[in-house]
């Protein structure tokens, strides 16, 4: 390629570049909150029909134990994991069909809900309405997932079932942080102020094997930007601006290794 080209092509990427900048948001404008569904990280079973090539959800180079974004259809290698930035939490217990009155998602209830409290337990442990609907303690962690770029997006990871524990645990290590002011005084800092890496672990019981999630504190945030964006997100959450998309849609791939026994 000729010197002259060269330039020309630079020129036009900066020309293309201003006008970028004069049209952000451009097109987006009746965008709201239904056009959005924040992804699940999750983790690939076994049986997720991600790994499974005879599937047509199947994914080139997919394998179990890997991490996947159930909207952009990325797999990460669940042994290196990715980096996240929590900024919100919430419990709610996710209400499942019975596979043989034909399954799904039937929704999700605040644990004050009194079809929660009138729930009852099966011979499985399991906490079953009075339609015979499964109702899943389900543990919320929305995240904002760090690039290899130094970009970042918002994603959700849903803990339930034997995956519980470790989102006590996560909860435990971020308010168990302590930041000292300068009168010498300790304070709590926001979820949003720190990193964490997650990775996929094998797991077992009596029931079988699974791979589960990892938690480990990487240190505190870096960047002002990424701050703001987890605290911009955290707002658009609690005003029901920015929501995950619905269970069914992470179906298979999943931090809850259980979900496929249970109904």
């Amino acid at each position: 390629m000729k010197q002259n080209q060269v330039v020309e092509k630079q020129n036009t990427a900066l020309a293309l570049s201003g006008q970028f900048e004069e049209d952000v948001g451009g097109g987006f404008e009746t965008a709201d909150s239904s056009a959005y569904a924040i992804p699940f990280l999750a983790i690939l079973q076994s049986g997720s029909p991600q790994v499974k090539k005879s599937d047509g959800a199947y994914i080139k180079g997919a394998e179990e134990g890997m991490l996947y974004n159930t909207v952009t259809q990325q797999v990460h290698d669940g042994a290196i994991g990715v980096v996240v930035v929590p900024f919100a939490f919430k419990r709610s217990f996710i209400k499942w069909a019975p596979r043989d009155s034909g399954g799904g998602f039937k929704g999700e209830l605040q644990p004050s809900d009194p079809q929660v409290q009138a729930g009852v337990m099966d011979t499985a442990g399991r906490l079953i309405d009075g339609d015979g609907n499964l109702l899943s303690d389900t543990r919320t962690h929305y995240v904002m997932v760090l690039d290899d770029n130094g970009g970042y997006h918002p994603a959700v990871i849903s803990l339930a079932s034997t995956q519980i524990k470790k989102s006590r645990q996560w909860m435990s290590k971020m308010n168990g942080i302590k930041m000292q002011r300068s009168d010498g005084t300790y304070y709590t800092p926001a979820m949003f102020s720190h990193r964490y890496k997650i990775t996929a672990v094998p797991e077992s019981n009596d029931k079988g094997s699974w791979f589960g999630v990892k938690v480990e504190t990487l240190g505190a945030v870096e960047s002002g930007e990424l701050y703001q964006a987890a605290k911009a997100f955290r707002d658009a959450v609690r005003r029901g601006e920015a929501k995950e998309q619905a269970p069914q849609a992470a179906a298979g791939a999943t931090f809850n290794p259980d979900a496929d026994d249970a109904y």
